[in-house]
């Protein structure tokens, strides 16, 4: 089982995209706004990797936990199923 925080800032959608087309052993937990994310990451140890469409949510995080968890740039305009592969990449290579 993966589980995959998303934090979004403009792409709201994303969550449920993803949740369509991942395969069942990848949970999708959903957070908006930086402090939140943060404050998820520092209470959860159960989550993998980071996915987010924020380019300040990616730099605090790799400057508040740096190394500890694999955080993907979603581009606007990239299809789930790309950015399903770009997670297996992070999280299994």
């Amino acid at each position: 089982m993966r589980h995959v925080l998303v934090a979004t800032t403009e792409r709201h959608a994303l969550l449920d995209e993803l949740r369509a087309v991942a395969p069942p052993s990848t949970t999708f937990l959903g957070e908006r706004g930086l402090e939140n994310v943060l404050e998820r990451l520092a209470r959860s140890a159960r989550i993998d990797a980071v996915l987010t469409d924020d380019p300040e949510i990616v730099t605090e995080i790799f400057h508040e936990i740096p190394g500890a968890i694999p955080v993907y740039l979603v581009r606007p305009d990239e299809e789930a199923d790309s950015i399903l592969a770009a997670l297996d990449a992070l999280t299994e290579g």
